[in-house]
């Protein structure tokens, strides 16, 4: 009696093993593009074997790619995912906050009703990012930019460029410019891991999971506690009549209004962001992972004399009207008012 409880005992204890090994085979083959996670990414990858014979998307061996092996890729999912919001360290000791954005899918451009919409937002198309990265959480500042480049490219802004503005938005730097930071970030960290967002992923970020005209919604009388745009960017100051005197518009503080539903701020206004693409018409299809239009090519933008006016800026700044800081809105480059934040990529 004895002997076949140990036999039982045995014989269950070799299942639970059996079955670990499974999952842990799991495991290691639910990555299957290899970046670390098991993410979006790879859920389009296995979606689009389910059903094969494929061995490399078989996870339980059956010879079969099918629904016992999509649960064993749903208890997979989300390995290797970061959790946590993450500080980079940048060469001359200023800190550079970063938010994880997960991979997932959304719809990129505005509809013909919205209001303010220019005919380049549209038509708009479903954009699947497979891959998650992290995000600035702010649009980079002046001390930032001063901790690497050494330069002050925002000084003839008058006030912009007091020395004590130094968490006010970097900005009036050249798109090759910002090119240089990026390298010198990388250079840094000796691997290619640093550079600016796409359009596609920008927006992605901005809309945070939402399909409005701003992200925290469609009622702009919120749009103050959201955005520094042309109506809370002026100072204001009482004169001896009773009138209220307005200046001119100017950047301001960053992060000094409302984040978006995934933490970033100032998406909407402060100051324009560069994106990483080349400006062009949308085509209108499903896309994945958008890169923008080939043509010019990167590499000949640094031999132009004006490669500004080639790249797509997003997000509207503090000398803009609502309309201006829609989430879909794009433009090609406007030096004076355009800055950026930094992307990092998951590696």
């Amino acid at each position: 009696m004895r002997r076949n409880a140990i036999f039982a005992l045995l014989a269950v204890g070799a299942l639970l093993v059996s079955k670990q090994l499974l999952i842990a085979q799991a495991s290691r083959n639910a990555d299957f593009d290899a970046n670390g996670i098991v993410d979006f990414g790879d859920f389009i990858l296995f979606a689009q074997a389910f059903g094969s014979n494929q061995s490399g998307f078989d996870l339980d061996g059956s010879g079969n790619v099918d629904f016992p092996d999509f649960i064993l890729f749903a208890q997979r999912f989300g390995d290797g995912m970061p959790e946590e919001d993450i500080a980079v360290t940048l060469p001359g000791g200023a800190k550079l906050e970063m938010v994880w954005i997960q991979p997932g899918r959304f719809l990129m451009g505005s509809p013909d009703s919205e209001t303010g919409r220019d005919d380049d937002e549209g038509p708009q198309h479903q954009v699947t990012i497979t891959k998650g990265f992290y995000l600035a959480k702010y649009e980079l500042t002046q001390a930032q930019w001063e901790s690497i480049m050494n330069t002050r490219p925002w000084a003839t802004f008058g006030a912009s460029g007091d020395p004590e503005k130094a968490n006010y938005p970097a900005f009036n730097m050249e798109w090759r410019d910002v090119q240089l930071f990026l390298r010198r970030m990388n250079e840094n960290e000796r691997r290619e891991i640093f550079r600016l967002p796409t359009e596609a992923e920008w927006e992605y970020a901005c809309r945070a999971g939402t399909r409005t005209t701003w992200s925290f919604g469609e009622d702009e009388s919120q749009l103050e506690s959201y955005a520094r745009y042309y109506e809370n960017s002026r100072s204001a100051t009482v004169l001896e009549n009773g009138i209220i005197a307005y200046g001119n518009p100017e950047p301001q503080e960053t992060g000094g209004v409302f984040a978006n539903p995934w933490g970033l701020y100032d998406m909407h206004g402060n100051v324009w962001e560069w994106v990483q693409d080349v400006y062009g018409s949308y085509s209108g299809q499903t896309q994945t992972d958008p890169t923008g239009p080939d043509n010019p090519s990167h590499s000949e933008l640094f031999g132009y004399a004006y490669p500004d006016a080639y790249i797509v800026i997003k997000g509207g700044s503090y000398i803009d009207d609502a309309q201006e800081v829609r989430s879909a809105v794009r433009r090609s480059g406007i030096r004076s008012r355009t800055g950026f934040r930094v992307l990092m990529e998951h590696r």
